[in-house]
C-alpha cells in the first residue's frame, strides 16, 4: 500500500465521517400531526402556566368566586 493510497483512504474516511455515511439517519419524533414532541410539551408548558395565572387572578380579584381546596 502506498503513501498516496493511504491519505486517500484517511480522507474517505474523514469524509464519510463529516457527512454521517454509513450512520442510519436521526430518528425523528413527531405526533400524528406533525408536531415534535418538543413542541407539544413548550405547548403544553405554555397553556399551563395562562391557566395557572388565569385562576391566580380569578382567585385575587374576585374572592370567594372559586370554591375552597380542601
Amino acid at each position: 500500500m502506498s503513501a498516496d493510497e493511504s491519505e486517500r483512504r484517511v480522507a474517505e474516511a474523514l469524509r464519510a465521517r463529516a457527512t454521517g455515511a454509513g450512520r442510519p439517519g436521526p430518528v425523528t419524533t413527531s405526533a400524528p400531526g406533525g408536531m415534535s414532541v418538543r413542541s407539544a410539551l413548550l405547548t403544553a408548558l405554555l397553556a399551563g402556566v395562562v391557566l395557572g395565572l388565569l385562576l391566580a387572578l380569578l382567585s385575587l380579584l374576585v374572592p370567594g368566586l372559586l370554591p375552597p381546596l380542601g
